[in-house]
């Protein structure tokens, strides 16, 4: 194992970030189950020439919203509107294919179950649990929504050289446009990395800088800086933290059925004659 020297890792040595700086980052990446539990987002990308890229949908749109309530609903919607994606049921059915299925299905969503907590509030250690939402319609969505990839699920063992998942090479802490406080790190990828999604990794292939939102733990800037598609980013907007979402936002609506105890009077013609009388009940 190659070992690296303190300025590959630190390009400007004298303002290498401090441990304990090092340490809330890498928290506040696992914490995010444990923030929020509704969300409404903006989603944005850019190819490296910083030209807006189009969503594969009806007319193209630069931007999504998303509407997410933990731990399984989603809907998505086009600058306009217009739904373009929601899940279809929001509660898991413990059915025969569950009884068949493997451990994994069993598993509880990570709001049920309690962490373990370093002295910031945030997330040191977390335990087993269904952190991956399957029907997020686009996959890199979960790692922007719970960036734990780049931390790991607990601190890396004190004996190893690189025991994190990625290398912080810079971290600081700033405001975003809308004044949300925030860390952004330049990152790159450890010997121990490994994505949630295993075709959408968050981290590129050199260095990648990425944006942090304290409140919420949400990757919302994503920017790679070097190696394979350079200059490509993507925008996280928050637009809402735990507003109350209903069940119909997220379902297809469902036909009712008629209440029987107020039936309609229909009109039926009489015996004998032509004029319509009236159904007696």
């Amino acid at each position: 194992m190659d070992q690296l020297n303190g300025a590959a890792v630190f390009p400007d040595p004298d303002r290498a970030p401090s441990k304990e700086l090092m340490g809330h980052f890498r928290r506040l990446a696992r914490s995010s189950p444990w923030l929020w539990k509704t969300i409404q987002i903006e989603i944005s990308a850019h190819d490296p020439e910083h030209r807006a890229v189009g969503f594969a949908a009806e007319n193209q749109p630069e931007r999504l919203t998303v509407l997410i309530r933990r731990p399984d609903a989603v809907r998505v919607e086009d600058p306009t509107g217009k739904v373009l994606f929601r899940t279809d049921t929001i509660n898991d059915s413990k059915s025969a294919s569950f009884v068949a299925a493997t451990r994994k299905s069993w598993l509880l969503p990570p709001q049920l179950l309690a962490p373990v907590y370093g002295d910031d509030g945030l997330v040191s250690r977390r335990p087993e649990a269904a952190y991956v939402n399957a029907l997020m319609p686009v996959g890199m969505w979960n790692a922007f929504l719970d960036p734990v990839e780049i931390a790991g699920f607990a601190p890396g063992p004190a004996d190893l050289p690189f025991p994190h998942p990625s290398t912080i090479h810079a971290l600081r802490e700033m405001r975003d446009e809308a004044g949300r406080p925030c860390l952004e790190a330049d990152l790159s990828r450890g010997h121990s990395y490994s994505p949630v999604v295993p075709d959408a990794p968050l981290l590129g292939t050199g260095v990648t800088r990425l944006r942090l939102d304290r409140a919420t733990g949400l990757c919302v800037e994503r920017t790679i800086l070097t190696g394979e598609d350079a200059g490509a980013e993507h925008h996280v907007k928050i637009l809402a933290v735990d507003q109350y979402m209903i069940d119909g936002l997220f379902t297809q609506p469902k036909a009712s059925l008629s209440d029987v105890r107020e039936a309609p009077l229909w009109p039926i013609p009489s015996p004998g004659t032509h004029a319509p009388g009236r159904h007696q009940r």
